[in-house]
């Protein structure tokens, strides 16, 4: 395919929401669209690369490549230990991709497509209601909840079940420490019946409701799917950059899933959080299922699970009590951190060490930076003898705040948000460093829980020879 005549000049945005789809008797993974977005790019769950996007420029030539995940796979964990999974035949996962400079198409396969901005659109149906608002989207993670199966008289019941599984998710740690990062939404939206369908019963148990969920997906009884377009799109109307879904289903029979796209949960009231909580660990996340499967996989580690015994991704993490390699992890090949310490093996209200440290690690990876402001801005500053110079930096981090510290061309002046300088002195370079001191992370290669403002101070010596360095405000 000649790409040239294709292209046309490059389309300039951060980033690009593509959704990726598997259809009924398909070779592989398709892009079915694409839209431009803002926002900078973020780190994205960590899971199976099923295919790899090649990011072209208006030449036709590969400028970046992002994997993007398999959205058929999915699991639900069981409330006697263990669970079941298949890989549906068909699927749709929404994924967010840099968009870099001189980016003007993507190819997957085949398929060469040009992302198109936003259009505008209709106003989606129901009611988005913010049950936590704590800032910007562009600087926090967005969870959307959306509810099965409750009709409009029952709109009431969906307001309680999303409160009480919320209020379960941030008591687990370390979600608790970091309540100020998240926003979650709830989507008020009727369905027509009550309920949900239970393709599992003979005959099969239908139900209208406004995502289609059903037990029995893939044959199995607890396992819980929805209509993955009508899930996407409700989510993308209201939230667009959104990173998290939850589909709450209005039944009381056990039951739920998780995959990299979205996670379902019944709203029961004996393991409904629970369930849930399991589950938003593969699509928050990237945690991978830390039971078999029963059968063998191939492919390289996940966060939480390895193919050797002697090369763990959380060798960091061995000297703590519990922590080594225990067959299997998802796969009978593979090795999980602990032997039953972590939610994601049984339905329990804790994290292994390994886990807990992949979800500060997401958390932080949905943020563009930690660093959301600074005063002046930064560049460069004079000074003049008898004016105080003031700085200080916004930033993001765990609700007890993140550490900041001032060096100027690397001696400690000071600490905290702000910091008064007087306007002679020594010149140099003045760094404000914010930094996450949790003991839940270990090991952060993407410097994720540090970032930095800077500033060139330009200063001349105080007079009679007095250099004056900073002191905390």
């Amino acid at each position: 395919m000649l790409l040239v005549g294709l292209l046309v000049a490059p389309l300039h945005a951060a980033t690009v929401r593509v959704a990726v789809v598997a259809r009924p008797g398909g070779d592989g993974l398709e892009l079915a669209d694409a839209v431009l977005a803002g926002g900078a790019p973020r780190a994205r769950p960590s899971g199976p690369g099923a295919a790899t996007v090649d990011i072209l420029d208006a030449e036709g030539r590969v400028i970046a490549r992002a994997p993007v995940r398999d959205p058929r796979p999915r699991a639900v964990v069981l409330p006697e230990g263990g669970g079941e999974g298949a890989v549906l035949e068909a699927g749709m996962g929404v994924e967010t991709l840099p968009w870099p400079e001189g980016a003007a198409a993507l190819r997957l396969g085949a398929t060469v497509l040009r992302p198109h901005p936003p259009a505008p659109a209709a106003a989606p149906p129901g009611e988005l209601v913010a049950v936590q608002e704590s800032g910007d989207s562009e600087e926090r993670l967005d969870l959307v909840v959306l509810g099965d199966g409750y009709t409009d008289e029952e709109l009431g019941v969906f307001a309680d079940d999303t409160e009480r599984v919320v209020d379960h998710l941030l008591s687990v740690e370390p979600y608790g420490d970091y309540t100020g990062l998240f926003n979650i939404w709830r989507v008020d939206r009727a369905s027509a019946e009550s309920g949900a369908s239970h393709h599992e019963d003979s005959p099969p148990t239908e139900r209208d409701t406004v995502y289609g969920c059903y037990y029995g997906c893939a044959g199995i009884e607890r396992l819980i799917c929805c209509d993955e377009s009508e899930v996407t799109s409700t989510a993308a109307a209201w939230v667009p950059g959104y990173d998290g879904v939850l589909v709450l289903v209005n039944d009381p029979e056990y039951g739920g899933s998780g995959g990299w796209s979205y996670a379902t949960a019944y709203n029961g009231a004996a393991y409904g959080p629970e369930v849930a909580a399991h589950e938003l660990g593969h699509s928050l996340v990237g945690l991978w299922d830390e039971y078999s499967y029963g059968y063998a996989g191939s492919g390289g580690d996940g966060p939480n699970c390895s193919d050797s015994a002697d090369d763990l991704p959380w060798e960091q993490w061995t000297d703590v009590d519990g922590v080594g390699a225990w067959k299997t992890c998802s796969y009978t090949n593979y090795y999980r951190p602990t032997d039953d310490a972590c939610m994601m093996r049984s339905l329990q209200d804790r994290y292994c060490p390994v886990c807990r440290e992949q979800v500060v690690l997401a958390i932080y990876g949905k943020l563009p930076a930690l660093v959301t402001a600074a005063s002046p801005e930064e560049g460069t500053v004079s000074g003049v003898e008898g004016e105080d110079l003031a700085f200080s930096v916004e930033a993001l981090g765990p609700d007890a705040g993140p550490a900041i510290t001032w060096t100027l061309d690397g001696e400690v002046v000071g600490e905290g948000a702000a910091i008064e300088l007087s306007g002679c002195g020594p010149s140099g370079v003045l760094v404000a460093t914010v930094e996450d001191p949790t003991d839940f992370v270990r090991e952060d290669p993407a410097g994720l829980l540090r970032d930095t403002a800077s500033w060139e101070l330009l200063r001349e010596p105080c007079s009679g020879g007095a250099d004056s360095g900073g002191t905390d405000s």
